[in-house]
């Protein structure tokens, strides 16, 4: 490691290799797991417009996290190099936590995530990435294929139930993520006010869905989180 800067590292054709094959991986196991789910879909009864419909929901409602991730992507860029960042978001997609493994990797070699790191310090925070993220990707590829067997035990074998399991999961997750944003009141002011006002439009939304615009309904998470983000910006 002559280079005394990361960079050159972090960018070399080697990384991009690796990088692009890790991508191309996770696309063909994108491209599975539809197929399955179609496939699926078919077994439980749905016909196909339910399954486009689904799908079509699934793919604009995911715009909206989708580009809150460029945002902290163009941080991990200058720091952390192209491939390695376009690796990393494209198989785990948490920008946040990328930073923040990588910033620890760095610490504890009594450096800081920067543009200008040594060889070191890079290899040690691409670790702590690496590291940080291995435990659900075993405990994904160990149970995946068995949350059958843990939808029963939720369920305690009533399969009525599950619908209201998942949907509890899913209000539970949001409530967790957003839950800090309001309590930032005093600290924070612009964040409480963009959370709540990503939440009246996200209502709004819906009930014009159901009423008028039934397209609404599928937009709406996105343009709840772009029009929160906006009104507390400009609020404060």
């Amino acid at each position: 490691m002559g280079q005394t800067n990361h960079l050159f590292y972090a960018n070399h054709p080697i990384m991009w290799i690796v990088s692009i094959i890790g991508i191309s991986i996770i696309l063909i196991q994108s491209v599975l797991i539809t197929r399955k789910s179609i496939k699926a879909g078919l077994d439980m009864g749905m016909d196909h417009s339910r399954i486009k419909k689904g799908i079509k929901t699934s793919a604009i409602g995911s715009v909206g996290p989708a580009l809150g991730v460029v945002g902290s992507l163009l941080a991990l860029l200058v720091t952390m190099g192209s491939p390695i960042s376009a690796f990393r978001l494209s198989i785990i997609g948490g920008s946040n936590f990328e930073a923040m493994a990588a910033n620890f990797g760095a610490q504890a070699l009594g450096s800081e995530l920067s543009t200008n790191m040594t060889p070191v310090v890079f290899t040690n925070a691409l670790w702590t990435m690496a590291l940080g993220s291995i435990g659900w990707i075993i405990f994904v590829y160990l149970f995946a294929h068995r949350m059958d067997k843990v939808n029963n035990l939720l369920t305690s074998g009533r399969k009525a139930l599950l619908p209201a399991v998942s949907v509890g999961a899913m209000l539970g997750s949001f409530a967790y993520f957003n839950v800090g944003n309001y309590l930032k009141v005093k600290t924070n002011p612009d964040i409480t006010v963009s959370a709540i006002s990503g939440l009246i439009i996200m209502i709004i939304c819906l009930k014009l869905g159901e009423k008028k615009f039934a397209w609404l309904k599928e937009w709406a998470l996105t343009i709840a989180m772009f029009g929160g983000a906006i009104i507390g910006t400009l609020t404060f």
